[in-house]
């Protein structure tokens, strides 16, 4: 029999008892009743029924009473069988018990709501040390809130998919919990400890951890990113091969390092910026350039990535300057340039166009040309479009707005952009403003219309009035350029046959040819003051002020004046500095050269400094000599015509305008000059000119110059060809360069060169032309028409036209440009630099 259905019968068999005696106990009472009234008479004339019921009851009492018996020996033998399966379960529930104390894990028994029915000693030992007693009757779910709250429980993983959770305590034990229902609602939770699986799986995960720890740092150190990263207190954490090898540190240097920014004081360190303010790009030197990237992490430590891009910010930077030059070149252009897609779009567009129509270069790239300034007008402009579009160039006049809002007119050109395939891919557009022109016209004509004869009088008297007045000043300036180069000629013949002399006279001849000298570089100085007087004088003479580099001409002024200061006996030094001037650097150089000819001349057998430095916003150049000085009052006169200071040199062929000519053409230039000097002690004159915004490199050094005692080999061997129309400059040329043992061949103009060598140049190692030729031809046009026939020719123009537009003109080509009169010294120079390599 099991237990259950044992429990059940002697259930049943102690109610029927229970039922039994109660009845029997009533049947007592009753039989009792009526023998109490037999006794008393109370039931006389019924006597014999009440006996005859008597014993019927004495009969029930009778056969309950053997059932009652018969129920207490089925209750002692149901009690009999009861102890026995008291017995089997008392047996069976120790054989669990101690099956549950046996086994290594936790157990505890909860009732539905939670409370503790049983469980077992390693349940108890699981709260051991950590200030936990369970009992039983206490709420399990309780006790682990509590445990949570105070560390003991420290971390709870969520329960998995078979509601298996995983603890660990403040012992830092752990253990796996696994629930089971009950029949009766509740719940057994059994306590795998599972500490050593965790030591073994995280032993394992820190093994794994370290070797991909080692393959990322091995990675690190092999990527081209310097990586640092520092803690909160300054201190190194962190460091790749590469930041060692960008910093320039010695590992022990860095290891050994408490604050990484006191490290930046250290004699080793390049110059990496660990400020997180600052530009992005960083220049180390010319083999580094970094693209720095400092982050302040959430957990404030500083990660810091170097990137090594010095390909790349090489590569932009020659974009860069190649771009500007280009930028340069067409912003300066006198015209109006764009370039727009076939899509009608505009891609490029220079300065000169978006300032006419008033147009940023953000707003109009990318802009088609229907929604752009030029909307009103595109109507007019479709069948042109076309026309490009299919190749043809166009050329027509256009009036439209400027930027004032004004109505203008432009002559445009389309020119079609054909790619490598010979497909259209946009065309430039290149417009003039001929606004002026049109304008001119059309007031003419309405001024005709409307005033008729008078007006046409009047415009006849006024446009002979401008006639007169531009003719008499061309007139004046081609007299003034008539008389530069037609004295300038013979000087320049003179001088050359004087350097000739002095490579063969013997010594006793010698001074004289010094004199000869001498006289003809006086000579020189007084038409060139003459020259330059009358233009001031004239106002022909107009500055071209440009954002310029002052250091080339500041060199060739030291080159020059290194070699001409041996003449005057002057000890000759200078310190230069490099800046970015507004100036026009023809006339500039032609007022230092006055101040320091002067100087050589009153520091004779002296001392000359030329000097330049940053004051303010200026560059001020100051030249120093250790002449007699200049008393105060001759400093209120000296800038005036015909003045001149007497001195223990000979001053004879002075005029006195050489500081009368730098005080106008500093007065042109917008340049303050002063002097300061005081007698017997010498003079400073000095020049101050404004810096612009571009850059101003801020490093000065000593320039040295070095000036060659022969032409070497790789020059004594060319043949040089010289095409002048002045048959003496010819004779010097040719008499000097044979004096150099150089071959030479001269010739009158361009016909009879190509006549003589039957148009070939095979035989010409370097031309020399001068400018102005016979018969309206000029050097330029040979240099011109010698490069279509041998285009990497070296080609020297010698001319005494100073003007700035030759310069202009010149600007852009490998053309070498000398003015005459040149000396044997500067002319070896330049040939020195074109046949160079």
């Amino acid at each position: 029999m099991q237990p259950n259905n044992q429990f059940t019968d002697v259930e049943a068999l102690q109610k029927a008892l229970y039922e039994q005696r109660r009845e029997n106990e009533k049947l007592e009472k009753i039989n009792a009743a009526l023998m109490y009234r037999m006794e008393e008479g109370g039931f006389n004339h019924h006597s014999y029924r009440a006996f005859e019921h008597s014993v019927q009851l004495s009969e029930k009492v009778s056969q309950k009473t053997e059932e009652l018996q018969s129920v207490l020996q089925k209750l002692e033998q149901s009690n009999a069988e009861l102890v026995r399966a008291h017995e089997e379960t008392h047996q069976v529930k120790q054989r669990l018990h101690d099956a549950i104390e046996s086994t290594n894990q936790a157990m505890v028994l909860l009732d539905r709501l939670g409370g503790i029915i049983f469980f077992n000693r390693h349940f108890e030992t699981v709260w051991d040390d950590l200030s936990i007693t369970p009992k039983i009757g206490d709420n399990y779910y309780d006790i682990t809130q509590a445990a949570k709250h105070s560390g003991v429980i420290r971390r709870a993983l969520p329960a998995d998919v078979e509601g298996r959770m995983i603890y660990q305590l403040s012992n830092k034990r752990w253990y796996q919990l696994t629930n089971r229902p009950t029949q009766e609602g509740g719940n057994v939770i059994l306590f795998n400890d599972i500490t050593e699986v965790k030591l073994l799986e995280s032993n394992r995960y820190e093994q794994v951890i370290k070797e991909k720890n080692k393959l990322l740092q091995s990675l690190i150190d092999n990527i081209d990113v310097g990586i640092l990263l520092i803690d909160k207190e300054g201190g190194i954490a962190f460091w790749n091969n590469t930041f060692l090898t960008q910093s320039n540190v010695p590992q022990h240097v860095l290891v050994n390092s408490k604050n990484i920014y006191a490290l930046q004081n250290n004699r080793h360190w390049s110059g990496l910026n660990l400020n997180p303010v600052g530009p992005s790009t960083q220049i180390i030197h010319e083999q580094l350039v970094v693209e720095r990237n400092i982050t302040t992490l959430p957990d404030g430590n500083t990660l810091c990535a170097f990137t090594n891009v010095t390909s790349q910010h090489h590569y932009a930077e020659t974009l860069k300057q190649n771009e500007s030059w280009i930028r340069m070149i067409t912003d300066n252009v006198p015209a109006l340039i764009a370039y727009i897609g076939t899509d009608k779009k505009f891609q490029y567009t220079n300065k000169g166009y978006r300032d006419w129509y008033g147009v940023s270069e953000q707003d109009i790239n990318d802009m088609p040309m229907d929604r752009s300034h030029l909307k009103e007008v595109y109507p007019n402009l479709i069948q042109y479009l076309r026309r490009v579009n299919q190749g043809e160039v166009v050329s027509f006049q256009s009036k439209e707005k400027n930027a004032h809002g004004d109505v203008g007119f432009l002559q445009k050109v389309y020119l079609p952009h054909f790619n490598e395939c010979g497909d259209i891919t946009g065309h430039f557009v290149l417009a003039t403003d001929v606004s002026q022109q049109v304008e001119s016209q059309l007031q003419l004509k309405a001024a005709k219309d409307q005033l008729e004869s008078n007006v046409e009088k009047r415009t006849r008297e006024l446009n002979h009035a401008n006639i007169a007045l531009q003719e008499a000043i061309d007139s004046k300036s081609k007299f003034l350029a008539a008389i530069s180069h037609d004295l300038m000629q013979p000087l320049s013949a003179a001088i050359l046959f004087n350097e000739t002399l002095k490579d063969q006279v013997d010594s006793s001849s010698s001074p004289i040819v010094a004199a000869l000298d001498n006289s003809l570089s006086d000579l020189h100085g007084l038409i060139r003051t003459l020259i330059e007087t009358s233009k001031l004088d004239a106002g022909v003479l107009q500055p071209d002020k440009q954002q310029e580099n002052i250091l080339p001409l500041l060199m060739q002024l030291a080159e020059e004046f290194t070699h001409i200061s041996k003449d005057y006996n002057v000890d000759f030094r200078y310190r230069l500095k490099e800046a970015f001037v507004v100036t026009d650097v023809n006339l500039l150089s032609r007022i230092l050269r006055n101040l320091l000819i002067n100087a050589m001349k009153y520091g004779a057998n002296g001392k000359v400094l030329l000097a330049a430095r940053k004051v303010n916003e200026n560059l001020e150049i100051s030249i120093y000599d250790q002449g007699v000085g200049i008393s105060e009052d001759d400093q209120k006169v000296i800038f005036k015509e015909f003045s001149r200071l007497e001195n223990d040199f000979n001053y004879s062929y002075s005029l006195g305008l050489g500081l009368y000519i730098v005080d106008k053409m500093s007065k042109l230039l917008e340049h303050d000059i002063r002097v300061c000097s005081k007698e017997g002690v010498g003079a400073c004159f000095k020049v101050s000119i404004p810096i612009t915004d571009a850059c101003d490199t801020n490093q000065e050094q000593d320039y040295l110059y070095h000036v060659e005692p022969s032409l070497p080999d790789y020059v004594l061997n060319k043949h040089i060809w010289h095409i002048d129309n002045d048959a003496n400059m010819r004779i010097a040329m040719q008499t000097l360069f044979a004096n150099w043992d150089m071959e030479v061949d001269t010739f009158s103009g361009f016909e009879q060169c190509s006549a003589v060598n039957n148009g070939s140049f095979d035989e010409c190692d370097m031309l020399i032309v001068d400018y102005h030729l016979d018969e309206e031809e000029t050097g330029l046009d040979i240099a011109k028409r010698v490069r279509k026939i041998a285009p990497s020719m070296p080609i020297m123009i010698c001319t005494a036209n100073h003007s700035k537009a030759l310069a202009n003109e010149l600007e852009g080509t490998d053309i070498q440009l000398l003015h005459k009169p040149v000396n044997s010294a500067v002319l070896k120079a330049a040939l020195v630099s074109s046949l160079n390599g």
